[in-house]
């Protein structure tokens, strides 16, 4: 009997949940929209309208916390977005922006080339670029950088010779 009555109550709260999830969005309160519509989406888990709201607003989200530069919170927003949205594609151009920022190259042209592709553009300039890095630290044109004292000594000197990093 309980089970039935908080059943009822979940289904009922659904849309309620959505409605408030958008009013929230257009309202630009985020944080908002993003619990209610986790609480549409725990009542009604496979509405795709639901999910592709969710995307919107965890995107949103996210933007703003790219905007701030907070890049740990909005790379967690987008990977929410396209978790609940696969096909979401301007979540996957900002984490392919942010990785291009932190100077992974092939996960910058991977997000970029899956944004362009679903989108049906061309690939964002950050993946040109990023092609052309990648080229330099393949073919060896560019050497990451090693702190000092985890640089290689040269054979043959000893530990405490002058101009050795230890």
């Amino acid at each position: 009997m309980i089970a039935a009555v908080v059943a009822a109550w979940l289904c009922a709260c659904g849309p309620l949940n959505q409605g408030r999830a958008e009013t929230a969005l257009g309202e630009g309160r985020l944080d908002d929209a993003a619990g209610y519509v986790q609480g549409a989406l725990q009542s009604d888990p496979d509405n795709l309208q639901l999910k592709e709201l969710a995307a919107r607003i965890f995107t949103q989200r996210g933007v703003k916390y790219y905007q701030n530069g907070e890049m740990i919170a909005a790379g967690d927003d987008f990977h929410r977005a396209v978790d609940y949205y696969p096909t979401y594609a301007p979540a996957y151009d900002y984490l392919g922006m942010i990785a291009f920022q932190q100077h992974n190259w092939q996960d910058a042209i991977s997000y970029g080339n899956k944004a362009a592709g679903l989108q049906g553009k061309p690939d964002p300039d950050y993946v040109q670029t990023a092609r052309q890095e990648l080229l330099k630290v393949q073919s060896g044109g560019f050497k990451p950088y090693i702190p000092p004292g985890r640089r290689p000594r040269p054979s043959g000197l000893p530990a405490n010779s002058p101009g050795i990093d230890r």
